[in-house]
């Protein structure tokens, strides 16, 4: 597809394992304290209540907040469900820094870098800059361009998001292929005017209404197994 000139990648799941860095932090924690908690329950329902909150952002139904705002506000209700742990404000803005060293998946940076060659390569997300930031630094990669939503006057996948992100970089939105391991977010992409590539995801999500269904194989511009494999393809 010779029109595509660059590509969106979404990083919260996709490029960042987002699961096992609260994993570490939160069992960081509860050995420290000498307490035992589902860890795995307690990542899922902090990721779900992320969700859950962004949607009443995005109906208006609570003020707006960035990534890292919703992340706090959602780990106080949080911790109602887990009354063993009863973390301080010291520990909650301990835990809270789980969110800015997401490991990258150890496959990731040597793609990016042959995609890099050809192409724009930019951040599309729902997450702060100051998340992907401190998160690509950590792990050492860098982007032609970071676009976080909270600067946008749209959330993902609201269509104004993509199409103001592909404006941002003067492109139309049929020159910019949308990645991400979410169904969700490249079929809405697709429906701003985006091209598509599903690459298969290397954790699971927990079940948010709008956002977790089968991918649709068949619809998708592009379909591969890592990201190496997606470079591959799109650097012939």
């Amino acid at each position: 597809m010779s029109q595509i000139k660059a590509l969106a990648f979404d990083v919260g799941g996709s490029v960042f394992d987002w699961k096992s860095s609260v994993i570490r932090g939160i069992e960081s924690l509860t050995q420290a304290r000498g307490v035992a908690i589902d860890s795995e329950a307690f990542a899922m329902g902090w990721r779900l209540r992320k969700f859950q909150t962004l949607m009443q952002v995005k109906q208006g139904a609570v003020s707006r907040m960035n990534a890292d705002q919703i992340l706090r506000y959602t780990l106080d209700g949080l911790l109602g469900d887990f009354p063993s742990l009863n973390l301080s404000d010291e520990e909650k803005d301990q835990l809270m820094t789980v969110w800015h060293k997401m490991p990258v998946w150890n496959e990731f940076p040597e793609a990016l870098e042959k995609l890099k060659s050809r192409y724009t390569v930019f951040v599309l997300t729902i997450l702060s800059m100051a998340i992907v930031v401190d998160c690509s630094k950590f792990n050492g990669i860098t982007w032609d361009a970071i676009i976080s939503c909270e600067f946008l006057n749209h959330y993902k996948q609201d269509p104004g998001a993509y199409i103001k992100g592909a404006e941002l970089l003067g492109l139309k939105p049929e020159e910019v292929l949308m990645v991400a391991v979410h169904p969700s977010d490249i079929e809405a992409a697709q429906r701003a005017g985006m091209k598509a590539a599903f690459v298969e995801p290397k954790t699971s999500e927990p079940d948010v209404p709008g956002l977790s269904f089968p991918p649709k194989y068949d619809q998708y511009d592009y379909c591969a197994q890592t990201f190496m494999d997606l470079a591959d393809q799109l650097c012939k």
